[in-house]
């Protein structure tokens, strides 16, 4: 019984340093490409249209705004749950870019920063695997979303429903 307590100490402590796995910089970008057919401008003008809506928050913004190369850079915040989903929430920023090409756009966020604010607020550069973990988690449906805004409406019987909206 006395060495029980020591050994659990020592499994718990190693579990926690389990987390502080060093994830190197090529892998802290989450990156993917969108088939659409649809031309250029017209996934640039969707895509901004998105970001105006999504980065609507005081700490978002629309940095880059350039149709002739077909991109678009953002800032956006978020917030993810540290412990378990649900006892320590951090917030966190990123930049996103939208590059443009006839057919297909590539969406990429990057330069994730997590704010730990226990006592003073602090800053540092996401770098440990279950930050970019948890922060994936969060982003991946903004990704899917931007993807479903852009597409809807490309299609035939939709351009007719689009018109009819815009009559109004």
């Amino acid at each position: 019984m006395k060495f029980l307590c020591p050994a659990v100490a020592v499994i718990v402590a190693l579990s926690g340093c389990g987390r502080l796995i060093k994830v190197p910089e090529q892998e802290r970008v989450i990156r993917q490409v969108f088939e659409v057919s649809s031309t250029k401008s017209e996934i640039y003008d969707r895509a901004l249209e998105w970001c105006a809506k999504k980065l609507a928050t005081v700490n978002d913004s629309i940095i880059v705004k350039d149709r002739g190369k077909g991109k678009i850079i953002g800032r956006g915040t978020g917030k993810y749950s540290e412990y378990f989903n649900f006892l320590v929430d951090r917030e966190f920023s990123y930049n996103i870019t939208i590059e443009t090409k006839d057919n297909r756009f590539r969406v990429t966020f990057d330069n994730f920063i997590v704010y730990y604010d226990e006592r003073q607020l602090k800053s540092t550069t996401a770098e440990f695997k279950f930050e970019i973990d948890k922060i994936r988690g969060k982003l991946e449906p903004l990704m899917e979303n931007l993807r479903d805004y852009v597409s809807r409406g490309v299609k035939k019987n939709e351009d007719k429903k689009e018109e009819k909206e815009e009559d109004w």
